[in-house]
């Protein structure tokens, strides 16, 4: 909390200088767009009380995401499953509905209920900072990154453009499900439900492919075993997407990450495993939070995570209002390619 207000502090002096600078006279673009990226500040907009409220209310319900544990399916003195790693790997793997079912309720009991009432204050709270920014509500503020002013139609352009090759999908899942659970479990019409698509937010269906691929007799490539035969590590991983992108002529890991990055779950204390990538904003100290499996799975995410660090390297010598992906669905665009660029590496056996 201590660092949030410091760094409100510092918002709020950047965005009252910024409010004294004339703009008619402006002709340089980039300079009229970092005052004018400066004059919004997000939730720093807020008063001081209502401010240190909602650094409080999101702390809170991070506490609440990052500690809830679950009770073992029939084994009720089996406790203490956390989200990452027992939780998601139980969601992806098993195919008992009603342990999918339990493990999904009893997280959701664990924690939309006890955020409930606080995710409602802070949709308030965004709703007046928003505001406040001089924008309608928290959504018109969200889609100002963007620099669009169609963004909703470019949205649902972009919708009608995938829908039919979605729908096509989602009836061949529902059908390959229907035929594992049943009918009567599995409607034909009615949503799909969320606990059965292999993900804990039905998010990814990567953990339903074993039994859903179209072609009898036909797997997706895994290196998981040949991972395990030559003694990858968490560090290995990370070394080897490393290689990856040196091997593109982009920059290697400064000194920092290698030693302040968490890649795996601390000996002396539990930590939430969500991956993630920081920069610090000092041109220097970068890092990975993420604790690493060894298999095929996390040896993607680990080149996912460290693009993310190679895009930061990439912008630190700009003005730090720049220092941003251009718009939020750019950057992860972006990652994504250099995702699929190396899932083809793997798939063409030239990885490893």
């Amino acid at each position: 909390l201590d660092a949030q207000q410091r760094y409100t502090l510092f918002q709020r002096g950047l965005w009252e200088a910024a409010q004294q600078i004339p703009r008619g006279g402006l002709r340089d673009y980039a300079t009229f767009r970092q005052l004018r990226l400066l004059s919004i500040i997000g939730p720093a907009a807020l008063p001081p009380d209502q401010l240190d409220r909602y650094n409080r209310i999101i702390n809170d319900m991070l506490a609440v995401y990052n500690t809830a544990e679950v009770c073992a399916y029939n084994e009720p003195f089996k406790c203490g499953l956390h989200l990452q790693p027992e939780l998601q790997f139980i969601m992806s793997h098993s195919r008992d509905w009603d342990e999918l079912q339990h493990i999904w309720t009893e997280w959701r009991r664990n924690t939309g209920r006890r955020v409930r009432d606080l995710y409602e204050q802070l949709v308030d709270l965004t709703n007046q900072a928003a505001r406040l920014n001089n924008f309608t509500d928290a959504s018109a503020y969200w889609m100002f990154p963007y620099e669009t002013n169609n963004m909703r139609q470019e949205v649902d352009e972009v919708w009608e453009q995938i829908k039919p090759l979605y729908e096509l999908l989602h009836a061949y899942v529902r059908r390959r499900l229907r035929e594992s659970y049943g009918p009567e479990r599995i409607s034909r019409s009615a949503p799909i439900p969320a606990h059965i698509l292999g993900d804990m937010w039905g998010q990814s269906w990567s953990g339903i492919v074993p039994f859903t691929l179209p072609y009898p007799g036909k797997t997706l490539v895994d290196v998981t075993p040949e991972m395990a035969q030559q003694g990858y590590t968490p560090l290995t991983i990370f070394q080897l997407a490393e290689e990856f992108f040196v091997s593109m002529n982009m920059s290697a890991m400064p000194h920092d990450f290698w030693a302040l990055s968490a890649l795996q779950q601390p000996t002396d204390r539990h930590i939430h495993c969500q991956p993630s990538a920081w920069d610090f904003c000092n041109k220097h100290d970068y890092r990975i939070k993420m604790c690493t499996h060894v298999d095929m799975k996390d040896l993607v995410t680990a080149h996912h995570e460290m693009a993310h660090i190679e895009y930061f390297l990439a912008y630190r010598n700009l003005p730090k209002v720049f220092r941003d992906g251009a718009n939020p669905g750019k950057q992860i665009t972006i990652l994504k390619l250099f995702g699929v660029n190396f899932f083809s590496d793997i798939c063409n056996e030239n990885m490893l």
